[in-house]
């Protein structure tokens, strides 16, 4: 015979949150606890625990020498969420667009010096090779990181070095217009893999691609 103490009772919604005897805020609700690959640590697809992704993520996310006990316990200080996020970031664009906007109506690029031209394809434009680095390691981040609210924070810094990507690409193509023989949008490889000024950066990004194993991602 069952009794009424047999009878599980049924989970409330954010049971997981239910800990801090309050109403969760919105951060809390859509960032924590998200990781499905984490529930089951010998197989984190819960799939063949030996197939080579689930192998990559016990080798560099479980297996990690920076260990805790709850990751989950990560808060963001600043309690970013993706609709938050926007609204903050689409401000920022606005206002970098009308400057953008402002000095192709003035015609600034025409009255640049042919000396600082040089300078500038040398040493700014093939900055979108370190920002495209920066973009690629916090995607990398946001796959391995061992908590949602850890990776929500590198996937929000992906999508800033994004738009310095783009903004630096937008840039360089306005330049190349007006200098067509500087070598804008031509010679940003060769300066970024030849010039003295960019081999520091360049071995500190490629060293950081390969750093697989999550915490030192991060680090």
């Amino acid at each position: 015979m069952t009794t009424r103490s047999d009878v599980l009772k049924p989970l409330k919604t954010w049971s997981h949150l239910a800990a801090r005897r309050r109403k969760p805020s919105e951060y809390e609700i859509v960032s924590t606890n998200l990781h499905y690959t984490t529930d089951n640590p010998d197989a984190p697809f819960e799939l063949d625990p030996n197939f080579e992704m689930a192998q990559w993520f016990k080798r560099h996310r479980n297996a990690s020498p920076l260990s805790h006990p709850d990751w989950n316990a990560f808060r963001d200080p600043d309690e970013l969420v993706y609709r938050t996020y926007n609204l903050l970031q689409d401000g920022q664009e606005t206002y970098v667009s009308g400057l953008l906007d402002q000095f192709s109506e003035r015609g600034h690029d025409s009255m640049l010096e042919c000396s600082w031209t040089g300078t500038l394809a040398r040493l700014y434009t093939p900055a979108r090779y370190l920002f495209h680095a920066l973009q690629m390691g916090s995607a990398y981040l946001t796959q391995m990181a061992p908590a949602s609210t850890i990776s929500n924070c590198a996937a929000y810094q992906a999508a800033d070095s994004l738009r310095w990507v783009t903004h630096t690409a937008y840039r360089t193509r306005e330049l190349s217009q007006t200098f067509g023989d500087v070598g804008f949008g031509t010679d940003e490889r060769r300066y970024w893999e030849q010039d003295p000024a960019w081999q520091g950066w360049r071995k500190l990004v490629e060293h950081a691609l390969v750093a697989w194993d999550w915490a030192e991602c991060f680090v």
